[in-house]
C-alpha cells in the first residue's frame, strides 16, 4: 500500500479525533452534527473515515482513547497502521463493556463471555452459571465462593454442606440452593430471585443481613440494601434471550440492546424519551431494531454495520 498524502494523512488524524471524541460518552447532538458536517465536506474525509470503519474488526474491540492515539500515527503508511491495530486488537479483544471495568481481572477470570454473547458452564460444586454480555466470574470450589466481576449472571444453585457465597463489588448473598438472577450496573448490584431464599449482606455493614424470598428483588450498593420490591418479569427476560420493556423510554431500550453489539448504537435525543412497549431479541440486535423501526415512529439509519442511529421518521 502506499504512504498516504499530506492531505491523506491529516484526515486520518482528523478522524481518528472524531472517534474518539464520540465515543467519549459525553458527545451531544451538536457534536454529532458537527462531525457529519466534516464527514460531508470533502471526500477525502469520507474516505478516512471508511478506513477505520473497514479496520472496525480490529478497532471495535479497543476504547477510543487507545484506538485514536494508534490511527493518529500520521507517518504511518496505510500498511503500519493496519499491522498497528491488528497488533492492538489481538493484545486487547475487549468489547466496550467489559473495558469499563478492571480488563487484567477480566482476563484471568474463569468463566467470561464476549460482547453479544450468552454462555453456560456447570460449576465443580455442580451448581449452573449463565453471563450474559461480556461478563466475566471467579469461582472457589473450596470455598464455595462466586465473585461476579462485571454483567449480569444467572445461577442455579446447587444443594450442598455449605451455602454458595456469592460477592460481588456491593456485597455479598449467602444462598443454600434455588435460582439466582444478578446484575452488576453502575448503580449497583441488582438481585432478583426466582427460587428458594437468600441472606443478603452490603460491603459497609458486612454483619448485617437481610432476607430475599423467591420471588422478590432488590438492589445492594455498598453502603445499604434497598427495600424488597416484587420480582419485575424484565429483570430475567434477558436469561430467555429477551429485552422486556413495559412502556420504556425508547433510550433505556437502545442502551440495553447497545451492550450486545459492537459498535456504536444511539438515538437521537428527540425520540430518547419515547415509551415504548414490547419484547426485542437480545441476541439478534439488528431483529429488534427491525421491530422498533416497525413499531414506533422512528427509523433506523446506518452509517456502516458499526454506526447506527435512531432518528425520527422522515427526519
Amino acid at each position: 500500500m502506499s504512504t498516504p498524502t499530506p492531505g491523506e494523512r491529516a484526515a486520518l488524524k482528523a478522524a481518528s479525533s472524531w472517534y474518539a471524541s464520540l465515543n467519549s460518552g459525553s458527545s451531544g447532538a451538536a457534536e454529532q452534527q458537527a462531525w457529519q458536517h466534516w464527514y460531508d465536506a470533502d471526500p477525502v474525509h469520507r474516505q478516512a473515515w471508511q478506513q477505520i470503519e473497514r479496520l472496525r474488526d480490529q478497532l471495535g474491540l479497543l476504547p477510543a482513547q487507545i484506538a485514536a492515539p494508534t490511527l493518529r500515527g500520521a507517518a504511518y503508511s496505510r500498511r503500519r497502521v493496519l499491522g498497528s491495530l491488528l497488533l492492538a486488537g489481538a493484545a486487547l479483544p475487549l468489547g466496550w463493556f467489559a473495558w469499563r471495568s478492571d480488563s487484567r481481572r477480566y482476563w484471568t477470570a474463569d468463566y467470561r463471555s464476549g460482547a453479544g454473547e450468552q454462555r453456560h458452564w456447570q460449576l465443580a460444586d455442580g451448581s449452573r452459571l449463565l453471563l450474559g454480555s461480556a461478563g466475566a466470574a471467579q469461582f472457589d470450589g473450596t470455598r464455595r465462593q462466586l465473585q461476579l466481576l462485571d454483567g449480569e449472571a444467572q445461577l442455579d444453585i446447587a444443594d450442598g454442606p455449605q451455602a454458595l457465597q456469592v460477592l460481588t463489588r456491593d456485597g455479598l448473598i449467602r444462598a443454600g440452593g434455588g435460582r439466582l438472577n444478578l446484575r452488576c450496573d453502575p448503580h449497583g448490584s441488582r438481585i432478583a430471585l426466582l427460587e428458594g431464599s437468600v441472606e443478603v449482606s452490603c460491603a459497609a455493614q458486612p454483619a448485617r443481613w437481610q432476607r430475599l424470598q423467591a420471588g422478590q428483588q432488590l438492589l445492594l450498593q455498598r453502603e445499604r440494601i434497598g427495600a424488597p420490591q416484587p420480582l419485575d418479569a424484565r429483570s430475567t427476560a434477558w436469561a430467555e434471550g429477551s429485552l422486556l420493556a413495559i412502556d420504556q423510554p425508547l433510550g433505556e431500550v437502545v442502551a440495553e440492546l447497545a451492550r450486545y453489539r459492537h459498535g456504536i448504537l444511539r438515538v437521537d435525543p428527540a425520540l430518547a424519551g419515547l415509551k415504548v412497549s414490547g419484547s426485542f431479541p437480545l441476541l439478534d440486535s439488528d431483529r429488534a431494531l427491525a421491530a422498533l423501526q416497525h413499531s414506533f415512529p422512528l427509523q433506523v439509519v446506518r452509517r456502516s454495520d458499526y454506526w447506527v442511529t435512531l432518528v425520527p421518521r422522515g427526519a
